[in-house]
């Protein structure tokens, strides 16, 4: 009995060690813009896997418990970041915050996309996304999405700008990269997310794929504005609630920047999981007393100052067929109170 107590004891005492010796912690980093701009990123096409190393130099351990092989990350923390609370909005409410960086971080290159800058040089955007987990797992588990920008200068890459603090959204531990450039008409470069939130799935044989729509000042990397429920596609059997929606710079004015947005669907209210975020702003009695399967078009106007965003009513038109047949069209009054 005496001798299986040593045993049992030597066992514990070595499993303590053992786990303490697997343990892995994370690169401790920091983000210095002018150091970066310093950096070699050569003349070739840019590689994903070296910039991640580039901008987050803390290559993970090949025994760390959470390396996963579909992708490539760096581990890290960083003790000399200012912390920063970051919300994700949905349907225009809060519905989640976080404070980032985490203590333990893991970050991935989603993408690469390259394009050309008014001036006609050869630009790239990258994103990158950070999570506290690696597994890929969690359809509302959202990512932390970092931007760097380059030009292409005398034959090599040049770092314009790099933030590693965006926002944060997406869903399975990835923040949805960058995936469309525009340019208005005085020339400014703004970056178009189409995603971020998680993709709508239901029992039933409808399954509605719900994606947001961001906008990415092209020169601070900053977000300008958020669209929630900009988009809804099917999944499965055409029988369901669509839309989509376009967006306008309309440039600078005295108040600020002018954005407008038009979106335009199907609804089917038997259907619909969630509406477009400009139908929110029809107050429940007016929306129940519309048909129960209509098209509509809605446009919406937004301004963004130093300050705020300022959010006009949209103007939204709806079109239906009676039991007749007959087509009728009519403008819907809308307020600033949402119905839920």
């Amino acid at each position: 009995m005496r001798n299986l107590s040593v045993f049992l004891c030597l066992f514990i005492t070595f499993g303590s060690f053992s786990q303490e010796d697997v343990t892995i912690r994370p690169i401790d980093i920091s983000f210095d813009l002018n150091k970066l701009k310093t950096l070699d990123f050569g003349t070739d096409s840019l590689n994903g896997e070296k910039l991640l190393f580039q901008f987050f130099p803390a290559p993970m351990n090949e025994d760390d418990p959470e390396l996963s092989e579909w992708r490539t990350s760096a581990f890290w923390s960083c003790s000399s970041c200012t912390r920063r609370e970051m919300t994700v909005f949905e349907n225009a409410e809060e519905s989640e915050r976080e404070t980032l960086p985490f203590d333990a971080n893991y970050t991935s290159c989603t993408s690469i996309l390259y394009y050309q800058s008014e001036k006609g040089t050869l630009r790239a955007i990258v994103s990158f996304s950070t999570s506290q987990m690696n597994d890929g797992t969690g359809r509302f588990t959202r990512g932390l999405l970092s931007l760097a920008n380059f030009e292409k200068q005398n034959g090599t890459w040049k770092l314009l700008n790099f933030e590693p603090f965006v926002n944060f959204q997406g869903s399975f531990t990835m923040a949805s990269p960058v995936d469309e450039v525009l340019i208005d008409q005085n020339g400014k470069t703004y970056f178009l997310i189409h995603g971020g939130e998680a993709n709508g799935v239901s029992p039933e044989e409808y399954w509605p794929i719900y994606q947001g729509l961001y906008v990415i000042d092209g020169k601070y990397l900053s977000e300008v504005l958020h669209v929630s429920a900009a988009s809804c596609k099917e999944n499965n059997d055409p029988v369901g609630s669509f839309w989509d929606t376009e967006i306008k710079i309309l440039g600078d004015g005295l108040l600020g920047l002018n954005m407008e947005t038009k979106t335009s669907g199907l609804i089917v209210k038997q259907y619909s999981w969630g509406l477009p975020e400009s139908l929110q702003y029809i107050s429940e009695s007016d929306f129940e007393a519309l048909p129960e399967r209509f098209n509509f078009i809605t446009t919406q106007k937004f301004t963004r100052n130093t300050a705020s965003l300022l959010t006009e009513k949209p103007m939204i038109t709806i079109q239906y067929k009676d039991s007749k047949g007959t087509v009728h069209e009519q403008v819907v009054n809308t307020e600033i109170k949402r119905i839920k």
